[in-house]
This record gives C-alpha cells, sequence and structure tokens, in this order.
C-alpha cells in the first residue's frame, strides 16, 4: 500500500491541510471551493476535538482490522460487509452546498445521526471497533471508521483504496439530521403496472439522483457506487425491514449484483405475498409495510427440480479422504440436518471420512474429528470429492457422548467382520480420553468395521472398536486447536446459506431507467471496470467534507 498504511504524504495536521487546500483553490480560481472550505473549517471549530498527540502505528491498526475481519458467529462468516455500510453511512451525509456532514466528525455516535432509520444495526459495527479504538487512542474514530471500510474492501477481493488520516472527532451532538441517506421506497406509489415495476419509480430515481447529486456525484458514480456496495452483506427485517442478500457471495467482490440485475427473473413481493397459497421463503420475506423483490419462486417448480434428481448411492462414495469443492459446507453435530453447525470449513479444506450413509437423496459423511458433512447435497450437488483413502496416524481421541456402551474392548484386532461377531468382548472403554497407535479395518459382505490400538490407560494393549457402519464413529479424534474441547454450535448460525437472492426498489431502479441501466450494463460485462470506479467513487465518497483530503483542494 505505500504511503497508504503509514500515512505518509500527509505532512500537516487538518488546519495546515485546510490552510493548503484554500490555497489550492484559490491558485486554481475556484471561489466555490474557498467558501467549501470556510464553512468546513468554521463548522469543524467549535464542535471538534483537537488533533491528538499521540503517534498512530497505521500498520497496527491495519493488522488489528485484518485479524478481527472474518467470524464464525457473524452474517455469512464476515464483519467486512458491516464495515463497508459504516464506512459508507458516515460519509453519505454530506451536503456540500453547507459543507455539513461526511466522514469528517464521525457524528454517528450522537442522535439524531444514530437514530436515523437507515443506520439502524450500525452500532454492531461500531461496537466492533471500540476494542480497536482502546488500543490505537492516538486514531480518531472518524478516520477509524474509514480506514476499517477500506481494509474491508482489500480484504474482500475489493479495490485497494490509498488512505489519507486528518479527521476529527466531535464531541458531542451531531449536526446532521435524519433524512440525507437515500431511502429504498422515496416517492413510490400503490401496485405495480403491466411491467411489474412498482408505480411511482420514476419518483425514487429522481430521489437517488437527489441525494448523490448533493454531494456531487454524477450518474455514473451513483450506480458504481451501489454495484460496489450492494455486493456486500444482507438486510435483515429487525433493522432496515428488507430480508435478503443481493447475491450468492456477499462477502467478495465481484460484478454479481450487476449481472444478476439484468439476468435473472425478479419478482415483486411484501411481506404478505403468497406463490401457489404458499407464503414466500422467510429468507426474502420483509417486514410489514416493506415492499422487495426477490428471484422468481414457485413451489411447484422447487419440488419438481428436486425430483427429477437421482438419489446418490453410498456405496459409491466409500470412506476415506474427502475434499470440499464447495465455497464452504456445514459440518452438523449429528446427522440430522436440523442439528446444530459446529463448523462450516472453506473449499479445499481435506476430511477424514469415516462413515458415510444415504440420507433421501443427499449422502453424508461422519468426519474423524466429529461431526456430519454433505457429501452430497439433498438437491444433488456435490460438495465433496474422495482424494484418497483413509489417513489415520496415532493420536489422541476422545470417546463420544453416549457411546461407551458400543466401544467394546477386544484383546486382538479381528480379521474378519465374522472374526469380530465371533469375538468375546473384554469389557468397555472406561477412559473418556486414550491414545490410539494403531489402526485396523475390516470389510466384507458389505459391513466395515473399524477398530483401535489403545496406548494408554486401563485398556491399554487392547483394541477398541471404533467406527461401524451400522452404529457410526464412537470416537472423535482430537486436533490441536481445532476440537481440544467438543466444539459448541456456531453463534447465530454461522455462514448462511444464499438460496434466494433479494433487490430493493431502489436497486431495481438502475434496471428501470434508461441512463443508469447503460452504465449497469458496462458493469455487468467488466468486473475490473466496476473495481476501479468503485474504487475511485467509494475513496470520493469517503473524503467529502475532509480538509485533510487531496479532493478537497
Amino acid at each position: 500500500m505505500g504511503n497508504a498504511s503509514s500515512g505518509a504524504g500527509v505532512d500537516g495536521g487538518p488546519a495546515q491541510n485546510l490552510k493548503k487546500a484554500a490555497s489550492a483553490a484559490g491558485k486554481s480560481g475556484s471561489s466555490a471551493a474557498l467558501k467549501l472550505a470556510k464553512r468546513v473549517s468554521q463548522r469543524m471549530a467549535p464542535s471538534s476535538s483537537s488533533s491528538s498527540s499521540t503517534p498512530v502505528d497505521y500498520d497496527a491498526v491495519r493488522a488489528d482490522l485484518k485479524a478481527m475481519m472474518d467470524s464464525d458467529s457473524y452474517d455469512d462468516g464476515s464483519h467486512a460487509p458491516i464495515l463497508i455500510r459504516l464506512g459508507w453511512h458516515s460519509s453519505g451525509t454530506f451536503d456540500k452546498e453547507s459543507g455539513t456532514g461526511g466522514s469528517n466528525a464521525a457524528g454517528m455516535r450522537f442522535s439524531p445521526e444514530k437514530d436515523d432509520p437507515e443506520n439502524a444495526g450500525l452500532e454492531v459495527a461500531r461496537g466492533l471497533l471500540e476494542p480497536i479504538k482502546k488500543k490505537h487512542p492516538g486514531i480518531p474514530f472518524a478516520d477509524l471508521w474509514i480506514l476499517a471500510a477500506y481494509v474491508a474492501l482489500e480484504h474482500t477481493d475489493g479495490p485497494v483504496i490509498e488512505f489519507t488520516p486528518g479527521r476529527q472527532d466531535v464531541k458531542g451532538k451531531s449536526t446532521v439530521k435524519p433524512g440525507r441517506l437515500p431511502g429504498a421506497e422515496t416517492g413510490l406509489g400503490e401496485g405495480v403496472d403491466d411491467q411489474g415495476r412498482i408505480n411511482g419509480w420514476e419518483n425514487l430515481a429522481a430521489h437517488i439522483r437527489e441525494v448523490f447529486g448533493r454531494m456531487g456525484f454524477s450518474d455514473r458514480e451513483i450506480v458504481a457506487l451501489l454495484c460496489g456496495g450492494h455486493v456486500y452483506g444482507r438486510c435483515h427485517p429487525n433493522f432496515s425491514g428488507y430480508a435478503g442478500a443481493w447475491v450468492e457471495e456477499p462477502t467478495k467482490f465481484s460484478n454479481e449484483y450487476a449481472a444478476d440485475l439484468l439476468d435473472d427473473e425478479w419478482m415483486y413481493v411484501d411481506h404478505d405475498t403468497t406463490v401457489e397459497g404458499q407464503p414466500i421463503p422467510e429468507e426474502t420475506r420483509p417486514a410489514p409495510g416493506k415492499r422487495q423483490y426477490m428471484t422468481a419462486w414457485s413451489p411447484s417448480q422447487e419440488k419438481e427440480d428436486l425430483e427429477e434428481i437421482e438419489a446418490a448411492q453410498a456405496t459409491n462414495f466409500p470412506p476415506g479422504q474427502y475434499k470440499v469443492t464447495d465455497d464452504w459446507i456445514n459440518v452438523r453435530r449429528t446427522h440430522s440436518p436440523e442439528s446444530d453447525k459446529i463448523d462450516q470449513p472453506k473449499e479445499g479444506t481435506v476430511f477424514n471420512v469415516v462413515n458415510v450413509r444415504e440420507f433421501g437423496k443427499g449422502v453424508r459423511g461422519q468426519l474423524d474429528v466429529g461431526g456430519w458433512a454433505s457429501i452430497v447435497s439433498s438437491s444433488g450437488e456435490a460438495l465433496m470429492e474422495r482424494v484418497g483413502d483413509l489417513d489415520l496416524k496415532p493420536a489422541s481421541f476422545r470417546l463420544n457422548s453416549g457411546a461407551e456402551a458400543e466401544a467394546l474392548l477386544f484383546e486382538e484386532a479381528p480379521t474378519s467382520v465374522a472374526a469380530a461377531d465371533a469375538a468375546e468382548a473384554q469389557g468397555n472403554l472406561a477412559d473418556s480420553v486414550v491414545k490410539i497407535s494403531d489402526f485396523a479395518a475390516v470389510e466384507d459382505s458389505g459391513s466395515s468395521r473399524l477398530y483401535g490400538l489403545v496406548a494408554d490407560g486401563s485398556a491399554a494393549g487392547k483394541w477398541v472398536l471404533m467406527v461401524s457402519d451400522s452404529l457410526g464413529s464412537l470416537l472423535e479424534r482430537i486436533e490441536p486447536g481445532y476440537n481440544d474441547t467438543p466444539r459448541k454450535a456456531l453463534q447465530n448460525g454461522g455462514i448462511l446459506e444464499v438460496k434466494y437472492q433479494m433487490m430493493l426498489p431502489s436497486d431495481m431502479v438502475l434496471l428501470w431507467d434508461e441512463d443508469f441501466r447503460k452504465v449497469l450494463e458496462e458493469y455487468a460485462e467488466d468486473e475490473e471496470l466496476l473495481k476501479s470506479e468503485f474504487g475511485d467513487a467509494f475513496k470520493r465518497l469517503t473524503e467529502l467534507g475532509v480538509p485533510a483530503c487531496p479532493m478537497m483542494s
């Protein structure tokens, strides 16, 4: 990042940079820029805290931001989307005429700005950054919020934006009142026209242009900001009133938003919408009084699609090493699809699958480290592929809860399933954790079992039944750093699968308005173009009203 991480190139405080901006504006003959610089200076002088004398190690701040970006316990496994939204909403209040609003001040900490309905839920993002602010007291909240958004974009393969510090924090009440951020349904009437567009959509298009025009953005920049920003995250009925994610991969930068908006079929829905007598999926059902669009859905068609899928055969997927081939998969505590999710491994992760079973039209495998994962989903999609035989090595194993009576001990390792059936058990494994030093697998007549040689404890020297096709796995391998203690359920359900997508009415306007659509089509065809122009527009958005930033000159 060069200067971006160190703050080099900003060689004075806000006051000094303001003078430079005013001087540059005077030399260029821009009286408007001089007036704007003066308004910003006057606005900040009485209410802003002075610049902190505590030096800021921006490399350390960046490292701490990167370390907290991924989270198994938050929406879709990432804090990046909500931090990008915080940066956007803290900046999108700027008014070029009065010089008020914008990212300078971090006024969202106070009323009335924090009470704007469009900022609902952002207290989560502000809370996430509190520990980093305490660790690095020299960085103002206003700078931290924007730097967090930049790091979030970089972390998710988005544009790399050079960061310029110099924002200041207001001490108390914000001067920005609710109403400056764009509303998703502003100006809309009731009902839809024969093309499925909500009546009055032209008013919403005018509202979008008015809001962004107040900040000085063109149509092209408006589309860039929405295409780049709305590829991230999802809406929640308890916050915005809307529900669902815009794209299938809401934690990664792409042009999927633009492409799907143009190519997918969208249907108008509200909280009470039903299709063939059935309510729409909860995933994309907005709160009462809200309206949005979702990918076209039919319960009967969905049922027909499932019926066409041939049932997978467990015999085609013997125990062995399996690699995750999907973006991520769910590992559940038991074989039930309703049981707790305990892990969500990403593509490329390899597991030992010690037991395989058919469930409906899907196939699930039991992992040697505990839990069950789908090899083939109930919809017929392959989620894992076999890459080798079981790779069993000496390790510590934990006796599964409730398996005590089934973990039988034998003097010798059986040489066949028949021999195992005939052998006399020497009791049951009593120790909750044991070391297994060797393994023996037997299989015949479609039945298989796995035994392990106990190396310590009261059963040392005996062989214990570890896995059978009828009982499943009776012990789980302890992987240091992964399941030293039995894994707990993921908070908030972990990453949420995006089965159905949604668009806000304000998103659909980009499709319906002729001038917006022309730009949308460019971005749908060229992801690199979108990344470049979104990065430029987002940088400008987050620097509006900041005297220290280059654009103010």
